[in-house]
């Protein structure tokens, strides 16, 4: 913790300060929404708490997609540094009142990409600012001049002849970011997408859009069918389902049956009219291991669609929950861990689960007698459960033999140490039941094992449940 701090109140009532250079410079090129999350940003920076991208999201109503989209373009600018993506980590950087990148540029690099782009974009005047934006581009992706001049050429074709060059650098960074980045390449690129239109026309029409075909839509539709291996059919049929989409929120909806592994409509049809019931399910195991969340949605997604998938019935979901909550397991990922340890044990539904618990319960009861009848009271260890998995699945001795043989290591100082060294002797001697060990050896009376009678489990019952589930007990 830092030695001096703001509190609350003064940090709120504070200021922002915004270089003048920001204003003169930057602001009147960039496109508005970019303007405010970079503003935001900066108002983040002087903020300890509230400080992430969640927040950002939620307060100015922008994805994050959308927001990472933004902070590249600032990034380019020389503004900020995108330190990852995953978890978002930005740094903002000085506010240059000379751009150090583009003295560095000979003026003569670029006098036939200016004549060239000029003649594309011919409704008006490119302004410096502009050519400096394309400059920064070319020189921090390593994008061929004529690659970009046969984008702005697509893109002016497209929307017309004084086309923004904000939209012009979105298509071209696409393009950069999957790799295309000469201008043979981009022109086979932006040619080949020509043989969407038909299939994106019938897309437009189900989600109810009027306007003409983008770059970015036909990017999309060949990341869902090419990429994704999703078909028309599925996608028109989701599209119909969601009518007031954008071809952004049809593209987080496929991203997200993509993650679940449902492709088709049947898969997706049975989802959605699940999808209620697993509402209801999620926000009570989020109750049961003690946890809010005020939007479950990637929870639904990331956990417990994958559980139900896995075989898991909401009972036996809600069962594991109270495991987890019983042994401190307080959290998703910790019951993940949990759920996969049932899964391994073929464990699935709320009887197998119970079956298995009663069947770990009576062997602890069997263990409890051996323990007494070494002199030893209290409550069976993971290290007392390894010893009896050894006796009885290793070495094969019956349970009689072990009454005997602790009855034997009553009085020794560390009784189990000491009946492990018997047990050892035994086996080498090829001496399985206690009879014939008695007749080496004074015999011991022990105590029967007590009928098993079903009880609520307590906190030492679940210790031996979880114990058994551990990777290595097989």
């Amino acid at each position: 913790m830092p030695f001096c701090n703001y509190s609350r109140e003064l940090s709120d009532a504070s200021y922002t300060t915004l270089d003048n250079v920001f204003i003169t410079n930057y602001l009147p090129d960039a496109p508005p929404r970019y303007v405010d999350i970079y503003l935001f940003g900066l108002y983040l920076c002087g903020k300890a708490a509230d400080n992430d991208v969640d927040v950002m999201s939620r307060v100015l109503n922008v994805d994050k997609e959308d927001i990472l989209t933004a902070y590249t373009y600032w990034e380019e600018l020389g503004l900020v540094r995108v330190l990852q993506k995953n978890p978002y980590e930005v740094v903002y950087l000085p506010v240059r009142g000379d751009d150090v990148l583009l003295k560095k540029i000979k003026p003569q690099k670029y006098r036939q990409f200016n004549k060239d782009i000029q003649g594309v974009i011919s409704g008006r005047l490119i302004s410096t600012n502009e050519f400096n934006e394309y400059y920064i581009f070319l020189e921090t992706t390593f994008f061929e001049p004529k690659a970009l001049v046969a984008v702005a050429r697509y893109c002016a074709e497209r929307k017309g002849d004084d086309i923004n060059y904000p939209y012009i650098l979105k298509v071209a960074r696409n393009l950069a970011d999957s790799g295309v980045k000469t201008a043979d390449a981009v022109e086979e690129k932006l040619a080949s997408a020509v043989k969407y239109t038909d299939d994106i026309k019938l897309l437009f029409s189900s989600l109810g859009i009027r306007r003409a075909i983008e770059y970015e839509d036909r990017r999309l539709y060949e990341k869902w069918t090419e990429g994704m291996g999703f078909d028309l059919e599925t996608i028109r049929h989701i599209a119909r389902k969601n009518k007031k989409y954008t071809m952004e929120r049809l593209d987080r909806k496929l991203e997200s049956y993509y993650r679940l592994g449902l492709m088709s409509v049947r898969e997706t049809d049975a989802y959605e009219k699940s999808r209620e019931d697993l509402y209801d399910l999620t926000k009570e195991i989020n109750k049961i291991i003690g946890v809010y969340y005020q939007s479950l949605d990637y929870i639904i997604e990331d956990y417990v669609t994958p559980w139900m998938q896995k075989g898991f019935d909401g009972e036996a979901l809600r069962l594991i929950a109270r495991y987890c909550f019983k042994q401190n397991i307080r959290t998703l990922d910790g019951m993940d861990g949990a759920v996969n340890r049932f899964y391994k044990k073929g464990l699935t539904s709320s009887a197998a689960i119970g079956q298995y618990t009663a069947s770990v319960v009576e062997r602890d009861e069997k263990i409890k007698e051996v323990l007494r009848a070494a002199g030893l009271v209290r409550g069976v260890s993971s290290a007392d459960r390894n010893n009896y998995k050894t006796w009885t699945e290793n070495w094969l001795f019956g349970d009689d033999m072990l009454l005997y043989a602790a009855s034997l290591s009553a009085g020794a100082n560390n009784p189990m140490a000491y009946m492990n060294k018997i047990l050892s002797d035994f086996k080498a001697n090829n001496i399985m039941t206690a009879e014939e060990a008695a007749r080496r050896a004074a015999p011991a009376s022990g105590n029967k094992p007590a009928p098993y009678k079903e009880r609520e489990y307590t906190k030492e019952e679940l210790d031996a449940l979880f114990d058994n589930l551990d990777d290595g007990e097989q």
